[in-house]
């Protein structure tokens, strides 16, 4: 499952917004009938994951060694707030009190698809972390892919 895109969507009186259907057609009706699961993201967004990819990604932070103090507090952070959330049957889902507080969601969320997580935003949120940064995007992908290809160049030690 990759997702892409951004999507706007309203939050009802009940504090739920419709998670956009192309995000639901790719995590599909088997998987989001398991649930979907919610936590604190970076830059005070919230992440969102399909019950399978949540797995893969809680694994490996869980795997990590808790000798280290920013480990055990990154694993307390993000693990210990994760909260489970159900998709009724038009595509709605809650987002907790606390984690909505958090990313300061009120009554419109962005919904924005980054390959294995879809992240909640409040959208003035978003145009401040994304707008200062729209003129150097050649910059800044430059430098990633001069990491990547560091990363790809060193030999494996294991």
């Amino acid at each position: 499952m990759h997702f892409f895109g951004n999507y706007l969507q309203r939050v009802d009186a009940k504090r739920r917004p419709v998670v956009p259907q192309k995000f639901r057609d790719q995590i599909g009706e088997a998987e989001l009938t398991k649930g979907l699961v919610i936590t604190p993201g970076f830059d005070k967004c919230l992440f969102l994951f399909p019950a399978s990819l949540w797995e893969e990604v809680a694994g490996e932070l869980g795997s990590a060694h808790f000798s280290n103090f920013d480990t055990r507090t990154v694993q307390r952070l993000f693990l210990s707030q994760a909260m489970e959330v159900k998709v009724d049957g038009v595509g709605r889902i809650s987002i907790p009190d606390p984690l909505r507080g958090l990313a300061g969601i009120e009554e419109e969320v962005l919904f924005v698809g980054v390959w294995n997580r879809i992240e909640l935003w409040c959208p003035s949120r978003w145009r401040a972390v994304t707008e200062p940064h729209q003129g150097q995007f050649e910059e800044l992908a430059e430098k990633l892919y001069g990491l990547l290809r560091e990363r790809d160049r060193k030999p494996n030690l294991s």
